[in-house]
């Protein structure tokens, strides 16, 4: 055996254990806009004002993002009405967070639950964003604090709805990242091929283009397949109960909805609903397409789908309650006498037309029957309108849209058209 050996003339270079970290790790990384984060600090203390909590704990690394513009683990805390003494409480990766956080130094301390009930001046009750914060993280924030804790995610996700001119173009870059996905499907699509090799087609040119592959939701149950939901043929009209849209089936109990073995045939149609991450900002956008040449009897399924689409879009204005666009669209499938089959059937038919998006691709309003929120200028909405049929199979045009001060802007970028795929 060769005799290993020690070089001690040259010794390691003693060095501080976070010099590694302390590198400029931007130039890895999609560029990222600076927002102000005291501001939205400032506004979300004021809103707290409003609220029966004396203070807020914001865990979720989403709204961390959005609130400080880093995602490292940590914990942001804001007295009610008094945002110059918040504090980012660090757990973890201090250098990195001193890099990303958009905030004077000042704001940032090191530690965990023992320096925030150290900082925190004596709460009666906490903010919680409690719908995306565990149980058992929640109880033991409020038992450390001995506060009551309380719900504020509508208060977050009030101030997150209404998008500033730099998230309007990150929002729009992930819209257009739709067009990889379209090639792909375009190249990849042909009878015999499966829906999951299609899928895959399409995550290998979305991840090569840039597209941040993790999509972020809201709620704690909420996941997609990698390709987003893929389907055709048979599959399209066999609604899973995770997704109440076009959903697949999917090729496994664990994630029961998105692409399937199924083997492509000419005449299919096929549907893809994909969301799209670009530097954190998501875009949801779908089309549909025809193995091959399209029949009259797709093409009217497809005109009357844009139709819907068209009725649901037409209704869009600040002011007006969330439940319009889809009633909109439900006055129109009525004259078109397909009521019947908007956005499923029988009991797996859903009142909603669409859904707010930005740092998660399910943000609110949702357009929904009943919904009475209203509609303000600067939220990004998505448009979804679906036919689904048992024997004529599903058509759906998704996209994205700006609400601006008399209606909307388009971010999404492929045509709105029913596809053809020689074969």
């Amino acid at each position: 055996m060769k005799e290993l050996v020690i070089m001690t003339d040259n010794p390691l270079t003693p060095y501080e254990r976070t010099v590694a970290h302390e590198q400029d790790v931007s130039r890895f990384r999609h560029p990222y806009p600076t927002f102000d984060y005291q501001t939205r600090i400032n506004d979300l203390a004021h809103k707290i004002e409003a609220t029966e909590a004396d203070a807020a704990l914001l865990p979720n690394p989403v709204d961390l993002t959005y609130y400080t513009g880093s995602s490292q683990p940590a914990n942001l805390y804001v007295p009610a009405g008094d945002g110059k003494h918040a504090r980012l409480f660090v757990r973890r990766a201090m250098a990195f967070t001193k890099q990303e956080a958009g905030l004077p130094e000042k704001y940032l301390k090191q530690g965990g639950l023992s320096a925030i009930v150290e900082y925190a001046s004596h709460v009666d009750t906490i903010g919680l964003p409690l719908e995306t914060t565990p149980a058992s993280l929640a109880s033991k924030l409020a038992d450390a604090l001995d506060a009551d804790p309380i719900n504020i995610s509508d208060v977050v996700l009030t101030q997150r709805a209404i998008k500033e001119e730099e998230e309007i173009e990150l929002l729009t870059d992930a819209a257009e990242l739709y067009e990889v996905a379209h090639g792909a499907i375009q190249r990849r699509a042909a009878p015999g091929v499966t829906e999951k090799q299609v899928g895959g087609e399409v995550v290998g040119a979305l991840v090569a283009a840039g597209m941040d592959d993790n999509i972020f939701f809201r709620r704690w149950d909420a996941r997609l397949p990698a390709a987003g939901l893929i389907a055709s043929g048979e599959t399209l009209s066999l609604v899973s109960g995770h997704a109440m849209t076009v959903t697949g089936t999917g090729v496994a109990r664990s994630m029961p909805w998105g692409p399937s073995k199924r083997s492509l045939e000419s005449g299919d149609f096929l549907v893809a609903d994909i969301a799209l991450n670009r530097a954190g900002y998501h875009g949801d956008v779908a089309r549909t397409y025809v193995i091959g040449e399209a029949t009259p009897t797709q093409h009217e399924w497809f005109e009357w789908t844009l139709a819907l689409h068209e009725a649901a879009r037409d209704a869009i204005e600040p002011g007006v309650p969330a439940e319009e666009p889809y009633l909109a669209a439900y006055r129109r499938a009525e004259e078109l006498g397909v009521a019947d089959w908007l956005c499923g059937y029988a009991e797996m038919q859903a009142p909603y037309i669409g859904h707010s998006i930005g740092l998660e691709a399910d943000e609110e309003p949702t357009l929904m029957r009943g919904n009475t929120e209203k509609i303000r200028e600067g939220m990004v909405l998505t448009i979804e309108p679906k036919l689904i049929h048992p024997e004529r199979g599903a058509v759906m045009i998704e996209d994205d849209y700006l609400v601006t001060t008399d209606g909307v802007k388009r971010l999404s970028t492929v045509p709105q058209e029913l596809f053809e795929i020689s074969i």
